[in-house]
């Protein structure tokens, strides 16, 4: 059965230059984030940063029917193998979600797309294992996850809820009159607020 994703590139190879056999108008806004995201696992870190980037620049300037294509549609699967086989970093794969979750919360806080995929659930294992560590911790990658997962979708399993809630409420607390620290906060109480929706 073809999914979404692979009817929109196959809309994208039949059509004309500007409109598709059955129709449906091109979207150069969606081809550029899936050329380019077809383009990350070949690069190497810094290159990944560059293209990381415009990736997200692309993204803030999508409709709902774009989005829906290019992220509901089994990208996060192909995110999930890439980080497993080690041809993205966690870390970029972190900047490029978070900006994604980021932009889903603001504009279309009614879809819902990170629960049921394989990157959903690894980030969840991986929020409890970091979390459970005594020593060696890394606070920041444990805050990105929390942001990450719940900017993506705020449904999640009960036993994730005080280690959201705990995490996110220490920056969200913080007040440091600091322009970086302020838009720290600014995200963490965007999660926080993803989370409450689901309460």
């Amino acid at each position: 059965m073809q999914t979404e994703h692979t009817i929109l590139i196959i809309r994208m190879k039949v059509g004309s230059d500007d409109e598709t056999e059955d129709g449906i108008q091109e979207s150069p806004i969606a081809h550029n984030i899936l050329k380019l995201f077809s383009e990350l696992e070949h690069c190497d870190d810094d290159e990944q940063k560059v293209k990381i980037e415009k990736l997200n620049e692309i993204v803030d300037d999508m409709n709902e029917e774009e989005f829906r294509y290019v992220f509901m549609t089994g990208l996060f699967n192909k995110i999930d193998k890439m980080i497993n086989e080690k041809k993205i970093s966690l870390q970029n794969a972190i900047v490029l979600l978070k900006r994604m979750g980021h932009f889903r919360s603001l504009k279309f806080p009614w879809v819902y797309i990170f629960k049921g995929y394989s990157l959903s659930e690894s980030f969840g294992k991986t929020i409890i294992e970091e979390n459970k560590k005594k020593k060696g911790k890394n606070e920041k990658l444990l805050i990105d996850l929390c942001e990450c997962y719940l900017l993506l979708n705020f449904s999640f399993p009960s036993k994730l809820t005080s280690i959201f809630v705990s995490n996110l409420l220490r920056i969200a607390l913080n007040k440091e009159e600091n322009e970086e620290i302020q838009e720290e906060v600014e995200v963490a109480l965007l999660a926080l607020t993803c989370m409450c929706q689901e309460v």
